[in-house]
């Protein structure tokens, strides 16, 4: 199954060759099998942050036998500091005995 990296497969294989968008299919620019970045729908949001990091890129679908959604790494960083911000205020209740 390939996937397309939209931005970065239209600059490399279209613009910078000079073909038509109106004339070019889909499967003509789609990132190779080999080469495709996915996760699954129980990866560890943190590993999906650092996958996305280190292999430079803002999107990773989520397959699960097929593609179940796709996620961004603006979706992962709210995510991640939505739930240090939980703990830090969970941590500052339990602080000044605001837990009962």
């Amino acid at each position: 199954m390939a996937v397309l990296n939209a931005k970065t497969d239209y600059l490399r294989k279209i613009i910078v060759q000079g073909s038509s968008s109106k004339s070019t299919e889909v499967g003509e620019i789609m990132t190779n099998e080999n080469k495709q970045v996915t996760v699954t729908s129980d990866t560890n949001i943190m590993q999906a942050m650092q996958l996305m990091t280190d292999k430079r890129i803002r999107h990773v679908p989520v397959i699960d036998a097929k593609v179940v959604g796709l996620i961004s790494i603006v979706e992962a960083v709210r995510t991640v500091v939505e739930q240090q911000h939980e703990e830090v205020k969970h941590l500052n209740e339990l602080i000044r005995g605001d837990y009962y």
